[in-house]
């Protein structure tokens, strides 16, 4: 079933159909949040409003013509007005511990990479970030993240071009401090 009609089935009082839309975007979406706060509370909550906001649309009758790029954009916009507050604070999330000694060196080395291109990322602009977490993270069409963010598709095809220029640079910088750091 398409997230549209989950939409129409809650709006004509069906509940179940907004389990369904929360179990197929939970996870998606936590995963875009965290990646723009880098706190996993923060991001449960948001991702909690988010819901919060699509299941008292759907409830007032309100069908978005395309789920996805609605929901994200309630998502950014939420993530926006966390910003806003002074009071903000960002935290960062320790590393687990794994039992598995066999699986553990795996599991670091991806982590690191991770760790290193979520670094990375996070040395560009909110804009290029968010595009390209939209983009490569949440697997969104460019048409969606123009509707996301309320721009036009030339300035997400220009959001992403230049995002991954920039960010082939910082990638590029922190290679050869690596490679000085051991000669």
């Amino acid at each position: 079933m398409l997230d549209e009609q989950y939409m129409t089935e809650l709006a004509s009082g069906n509940e179940s159909a907004f389990d369904s839309l929360v179990f197929r975007y939970h996870k998606p979406l936590f995963g875009y949040l965290y990646r723009l706060l880098h706190d996993e509370k923060q991001a449960e909550d948001l991702v909690q409003e988010t819901f919060l906001k699509i299941y008292q649309e759907g409830k007032r009758g309100f069908i978005p013509e395309q789920f996805k790029p609605w929901m994200y954009k309630i998502a950014t916009n939420r993530c926006k007005d966390y910003w806003k507050k002074a009071s903000t604070k960002r935290e960062f999330v320790a590393e687990d511990i794994y039992d598995n000694p066999s699986q553990v060196y795996h599991i670091i080395d991806h982590q690191i990479e991770r760790k290193w291109m979520m670094e990375s990322l996070n040395h560009l602009s909110l804009d290029y970030r968010t595009a390209l977490y939209l983009r490569f993270y949440q697997d969104l069409k460019y048409e969606e993240i123009a509707m996301t963010l309320e721009i036009p598709l030339n300035t997400v095809k220009t959001r992403i071009s230049r995002g991954l220029n920039q960010l082939e640079k910082i990638l590029q910088e922190n290679e050869g401090k690596e490679e000085r750091k051991y000669e």
